[in-house]
This record gives structure tokens, sequence and C-alpha cells, in this order.
């Protein structure tokens, strides 16, 4: 019986099998939950989440606002540079995957070719994200990266070369946008839902900041270039690459939201706040601080950076507001007109047009405190302070990047982190000094044969990236 069993089982392995067809056992193997060829309608709300989240927040922007002393780590474990570098490394890469994925796919040739929108929203992510990485690590891996296994040591392009190919990437979207498409992105742009001038408005936003970048590079024409780009850049306030579509809840809220309620790790830094009181006159105290701060005993006590006792509890230090700065469905800026302003005023100043910078600089502060929620009196009373509006004949570098340090509180820590090193603007005071650059993770380090050799955890606090001031 067993051996009669035994046969059929054969036979039906044996005569059964040989019935198939050549595509019904190629289908045996195959995953129908785990598609390897995913539409573009699908990887653009996903890349553009990624972008939004986990490049510019998650990991880099929570990280960044301690190096920039934004806040102060107050938490029992240490904040360091080794401790986010693996996190940020492992969030470009694959997001720059994704965004090439999208472009291969839309432009010419590609398997949905035409949908040139898509493309050029693309192109933006991708510079945005690689501008990401290289400004915090320098070197990085591009021209041969995204390549796989086909290349497991791809070279380190230089970062003066990732900056060309950037600018040149933003004008190569910009001409994507402008060409005539198909398909409907309005409902998978989670960002301007398909209104290609303010993606294009975007582009030359980011051209901007990245000309003004190189202000050590090249004054004169770093400033020429990124005023030429703020003519088509964000016009009026309330243009802005803005993310608002954070959830209440523990899954889709802001991610410093999410960070803050996890672990309780922010305190406004003491550097924060004695910049921001530096600027008051008498008893008069910025307007942003109120709504901002959390007080102790009717107080704002910063943390002072480096050195702070932990305080789970915020009872020893100021937070930052969990009504008014850390609630769940806080609107993520990316890129703001004031932002622009700033710039504006910044190159203007290079150029030696005074009239110009101040006239771009009091518009950045007005515009700043309205996108934080200050009444119009507030405002008045504050910039009517010689400390804050000193004029076309007083008005400084000075002036302008603490101005901008403060507006790029609490979500643009990244940016004032790029402007620090930049200028040397504030003065930082972390005993432990200020790191200049990340470290490569450890899996590239032991992977990559062409990681540079001489940039460590030591190195970091030494060796700056190509555009920072020495």
């Amino acid at each position: 019986m067993k051996n009669t069993i035994y046969f059929v089982f054969i036979w039906l392995i044996v005569f059964g099998l040989s019935g198939c067809s050549e595509d019904k056992l190629d289908e045996i193997n195959k995953n129908p939950n785990a598609p390897t060829d995913v539409p573009i309608s699908l990887l653009l709300p996903h890349a553009i989440i990624n972008t939004i989240s986990g490049i510019a927040g998650d990991g880099a922007g929570e990280f960044a606002c301690f190096f920039v002393e934004h806040n102060t780590n107050v938490h029992l474990n240490q904040r360091l540079p080794n401790n986010v570098n693996n996190t940020v490394w492992s969030r470009v890469y694959p997001n720059l995957n994704d965004l090439q994925t999208i472009i291969e796919k839309g432009s010419e040739g590609g398997s949905e070719e035409g949908q040139f929108v898509a493309v050029g929203i693309a192109k933006i992510l991708y510079a945005y994200t690689l501008s990401v990485g290289t400004d915090l690590f320098g070197d990085m891996p591009h021209s041969e990266a995204l390549k796989g296994s086909l290349d497991r040591s791809p070279i380190f392009d230089d970062q003066e070369t990732i900056y060309t190919f950037m600018q040149q990437f933003l004008d190569q979207a910009i001409a994507d946008l402008e060409k005539p498409s198909i398909g409907n992105v309005q409902g998978t742009d989670l960002i301007f839902h398909g209104n290609t001038e303010m993606w294009k408005k975007t582009a030359y936003a980011l051209k901007a900041r990245l000309y003004n970048r190189l202000s050590n590079i090249n004054p004169n024409s770093s400033a020429q270039d990124a005023l030429n780009s703020l003519h088509q850049a964000y016009l009026l306030p309330e243009e802005g690459f803005i993310f608002d579509g954070y959830l209440t809840g523990n899954t889709n809220d802001n991610p410093w939201t999410g960070w803050q309620k996890s672990e309780q790790t922010y305190a406004v830094s003491q550097t924060f706040v004695d910049l921001v009181m530096s600027f008051s006159e008498s008893s008069l105290i910025d307007p942003r601080a109120e709504k901002w701060f959390t007080k102790i005993d009717g107080e704002f006590v910063g943390a002072p950076s480096g050195e702070a006792q932990s305080d789970l509890t915020h009872s020893t230090y100021s937070a930052p507001s969990p009504q008014t700065v850390l609630f769940d469905e806080a609107p993520q800026p990316i890129i703001t007109y004031d932002e622009m302003k700033f710039i504006e005023a910044e190159a203007n100043l290079r150029l030696g047009n005074a009239q110009e910078a101040n006239s771009a600089y009091e518009e950045a502060v007005i515009e700043a405190c309205r996108r934080s929620g200050i009444s119009e009196e507030d405002i008045n009373a504050y910039t009517n302070q010689g400390t804050v509006f000193p004029g076309e004949s007083g008005l400084t570098l000075d002036h302008i990047i603490k101005q901008k340090y403060i507006s790029f509180w609490m979500f643009q820590s990244l940016e004032a982190y790029n402007d620090q090193r930049r200028t040397g603007i504030p003065e930082m005071n972390d005993p432990r000094g200020t790191p200049l650059r990340l470290p490569y993770p450890p899996s590239e380090v032991n992977r990559n044969r062409n990681t540079p050799s001489d940039i460590n955890d030591i190195t970091i606090y030494e060796k700056p990236v190509w555009w920072a001031k020495d």
C-alpha cells in the first residue's frame, strides 16, 4: 500500500508539472505581495514623505539642533555625531535610489515615458536629499553610487563636483516641469498638488540657498548667482516648501514631536536663550520666546550645551512648548519666503548694496515673526528696537545670520548648522567643541575601500567641509 501511494505521488509530480507552462512555473516563486516594479503614482508620495520626514527631519534634523545649540540634550543618553551618521547615510541613499527610479521611469525611454512633472519633482527632491548628505559628510559616493551589487566600492566624489551636479540637476528639473507631461500628480504630490509653478519656484529657491552656501569660495559670484535665482523663487510670504500633513497620534506625527514624546530629550539651549535675549532693549523680550519656550518659576532658563543635567520632567530647564511648537500636527518648513529674504540681504551686503540689504533684512525679520504667529503689535514693538533694526548704515552680517538663526528654530536646524559652519555666527559654547561634519558610518568604512581615511571621530572637529569657514 505504501509503495502504491508513493507511485501515485511521483506520478502526480511528474505528469502534473509536465502539463504546466513555463509561465506558470515562473509564477510559483513570485511573491504577489512584494512587487518588483512600482509605478510612479506610488513611488512619488513615498519619496516625498521620506524626503520631508526621513531626510530633513528624523535623524539629521533632530540631531543638528544639538550641534548648532538650538537645543540641548537633557536625556540620559549622549547625542553625538556617531549616534546619527549611520541613520543619515542609510536614509539618504535609499531615497536617492527611489527618486532615481522615478526619473528613469518617467524620462524618455522609460516605462512611464512622458511623466515629466513627476520627473521634475523627483529631481528637485534628489538635489535636496543629496545636499543634506554632502553638507553633513562632505565628499560622498555619487557618480558611481546607486548601482547595488554591481559596484560595492564606489568612489567618493568631492563636494565641489557634487555642488556643480546639484545646480545642473535643478536646471534640468525646471526644464522638465516646463515640458508637456502625461499623467496627473495632483493626488500624489503631497506638497503643491501638481502646481508646477510652485515646484519651479522651489527649484530656484534651492538654487539660491546652494549658491549662497559658497560665500567663502567666491563671495561676489555666489552673491550674484543667488540674487539671480531669487528673482524666480518665492515672491510672496505665503509661498514656501512647508509640509503641513502630520496627524495626531504616535504614527504620523511631526518627527521632532514624536521624539520628544518618547524621550523628552529637548531643552532650549543656553546659547539660544542668550542670543534671543541679546536683541532685547530694557524689559522687552522677543515675542517668539514667550510663544516658543516654557518657563521655570516665571523665567526662561537655558540648558548649557554639553553640560546639562538630565531633566526628563523639564523642571530644571525651559523646553520647547508642547502647545505651540512640539505638537503632533506641527508644520515642518523646508524652505521659506523669509529665508529667501535673509539670503537676499546677505548677498546684497556682500556686494555692497547697503540699501537693498537692509530692506530685505527688515522684511525677512518681519515675515519670520509673522510665520511664528506673532501679532503685528508685538512685531512692531520688537522691530522698533535699534538692536533689531539698526538701519542701513548699521546692518552687519552678524545681524542677518543671528536673526536667521532664530528664525530657523526649531525645525530648520540643519540650515542653521550650515550657516554657522559657513560664517562662524553665532559663537558656539559646547565645551566638547562643535562637530564640523559627520564621520562616515562604520558600515561604509568597512565595506568601501575608497572611504577617506582621514575622517574619524576626532578629525570631524578639525576638518571642515569644502565650503565652510576655516
